[in-house]
């Protein structure tokens, strides 16, 4: 591609950064491996665009990984050298193994926002998308080069803890508690506050006091910084914390910083003031805020009590992640229903000219529908730990139906919590982030379908290979010879293999996970169609399995490099 451009940049009057995105690779390989459309010379040449394509294939002189060059109505098609174009990529990879498509230092800042569930609360299943496509973002922009700075915000600031306080109050505080245990006092308090406002206090509750003072009350005193309240909120913080991170460590997710609401909390005043100060604030019904006209509308930033409300501790999060790390982009991965919100927050920073406004990037995502485990209807609520543990049973059982010759020294609990984590992630990975889509287990956990097992399947087969290989002492480190990887199945892995970087860019680019997850499939399934065919070991033609064995190990790099970047457990045995 790039010498291509290089080429192309000494004969027409256009700059390389222009011509890149001109060149197409033609759906049908017979018309080559790029193209250019001449339609952009016909002015400047003043000749028809067949001409301009005419004229390019006379004068172009072509590199030598470019086979022949043709001109096909207004296309130039360029036809690549395949033995040389090969030995190039594999060359590439093999040498890069697991570093493949690793950028060099961009000196450039990423700060994402993603996951955000809330303390003395289950971590629900609702929670996963954000999670997922912010994890898998956060290791793509830290592999091409940038800096990353992944935060969970969580919500760690809000009346919740004045009804956990309440049912501790009321029922006891437990001891060595749980998250379970805060929800149930939760829970309860809540029902009580309930009856005493419906006047139905059940007869073992009655004299019981006010759950909605004793919740007020303790809140007030949360936000005045009253010590014995800041610790029961520190306590159920960390009981929290402990139980957040135990399923992120069960994904292999991590963050750089849980800084949640409560971060912002005495950054409020300095930053309300500097709100004040731009002179963007009008008053509406007793509250402050700023019009921002159609279809915007009026956001409310101050109550009428003078209380900060939460578009207002966003724009603390911008002003102190623009002066703290000093980014190039400030991702947020939130649902589509807050698109809203966040059109608000750019709007008032462009108003305030916080250039902050200008780094912001919402990435808004659909609904996840039938999402079920054994033990949601009982529960009334769909939990991730169930949703993991269900992945875990039920990929076990599906491991063992579909793989019939499973290494006998082999862990099948550890292949089944990462073939379940692989079953789950792709699925919501493998859809554009805004698409609602219907989450099913048989279709997720088929090893013969387009999901995370088959692609998992396909790299332990690669692996499996590369072992088999070694033990007859084929190896291709003295060289191969690219000239028997020219057919087509060959050339389709070695083109599509060679797109890596440019596929991750992509991804980047366009803040979509499923474009590399599709990428990954469409890798394993070539190798599928190739894998009974292409024979290394029992070949007789030794110079054609040494070719093959270096094709299926860049190819078992590239897969997994992928894997991970997506947060997929990577299997090489299974």
């Amino acid at each position: 591609h790039r010498t291509i451009i290089d080429t192309l940049s000494a004969l027409i009057p256009l700059d390389p950064e222009v011509i890149a995105p001109l060149l197409v690779r033609p759906k049908d390989i017979k018309q080559g491996d790029f193209a250019l459309p001449c339609f952009v010379l016909a002015k400047t040449w003043k000749l028809s665009p067949a001409e301009c394509a005419k004229k390019l294939v006379a004068e172009l002189k072509p590199p030598p990984s470019i086979s022949r060059v043709e001109s096909v109505g207004p296309y130039l098609n360029f036809f690549i050298d395949r033995s040389t174009y090969a030995k190039d990529v594999l060359t590439k990879i093999l040498t890069a193994k697991l570093n493949i498509g690793k950028g060099q230092d961009k000196n450039e800042t990423i700060v994402l926002d993603y996951s955000a569930p809330n303390i003395a609360k289950p971590f629900h299943v609702g929670h996963l998308r954000t999670t997922l496509i912010g994890n898998a973002l956060h290791r793509i922009y830290r592999h091409l080069g940038y800096t990353t700075v992944a935060i969970n915000h969580l919500g760690d600031w809000g009346t919740q803890f004045g009804f956990v306080y309440a049912g501790c109050n009321l029922w006891g505080r437990p001891q060595n508690a749980t998250v379970d245990e805060l929800v149930t006092l939760y829970q309860r308090a809540n029902k009580l506050r309930k009856a005493q406002d419906q006047n139905e206090v059940p007869a073992e509750d009655t004299g019981k006091p006010n759950v909605n003072e004793i919740a007020r009350d303790y809140f007030r005193r949360l936000e005045a910084g009253e010590p014995q309240a800041r610790e029961f909120w520190q306590w159920c913080l960390d009981i929290s914390l402990d139980y957040f991170k135990t399923m992120y460590d069960r994904m292999g997710i991590n963050f750089d910083y849980y800084q949640g609401e409560s971060f912002y909390e005495d950054k409020l005043a300095g930053v309300q003031e500097l709100v004040r100060k731009s002179g963007i604030l009008e008053e509406s019904r007793g509250a402050l805020g700023v019009d921002l006209g159609k279809p915007l509308g009026f956001a409310r930033m101050i109550s009428e009590d003078g209380r900060s409300l939460y578009i207002m501790r966003d724009i603390a999060a911008a002003e102190y992640r623009f002066h703290t790390f000093k980014p190039c982009k400030i991702l947020y991965v939130v649902g589509a229903p807050q698109t809203l919100h966040f059109q608000q927050l750019v709007a008032i920073l462009a108003k305030m000219n916080h250039p902050a406004a200008e780094l912001i990037v919402h990435i808004p995502f659909g609904t996840v529908l039938g999402v079920s485990t054994r033990n949601a209807t009982e529960k009334g609520q769909l939990l991730l730990k169930d949703l993991l543990d269900d992945a875990h049973a039920r990929a076990l059982k599906a491991y063992h139906h579909e793989v019939s010759k499973r290494p006998q020294d082999l862990d099948d609990q550890a292949v089944a919590e990462a073939v379940g984590l692989g079953a789950i992630l792709f699925s919501y990975l493998s859809r554009s982030n805004i698409k609602d889509f219907k989450f099913d287990w048989d279709e997720a956990l088929n090893f013969q379908g387009d999901t995370g097992p088959y692609l998992q399947y396909a790299l332990a087969r690669l692996h499996s290979i590369a072992a088999k290989a070694a033990e007859q002492h084929i190896c291709y480190e003295s060289g191969f010879d690219t000239n028997w990887l020219t057919e087509e199945e060959y050339w389709d892995i070695i083109s599509q293999i060679s797109r890596f970087q440019e596929v991750l860019e992509k991804t980047a680019a366009e803040y979509e996970p499923y474009l590399l997850a599709n990428y990954l499939l469409d890798l394993a399934r070539a190798f599928s169609g190739l894998y009974k065919k292409a024979r290394v070991m029992g070949e007789d033609n030794a110079a054609a399995a040494v070719a093959r064995l270096a094709l299926f190990d860049a190819l078992k790099y590239v897969l997994h490099t992928g894997l991970e970047l997506l947060g997929i457990p990577p299997l090489e045995r299974m």
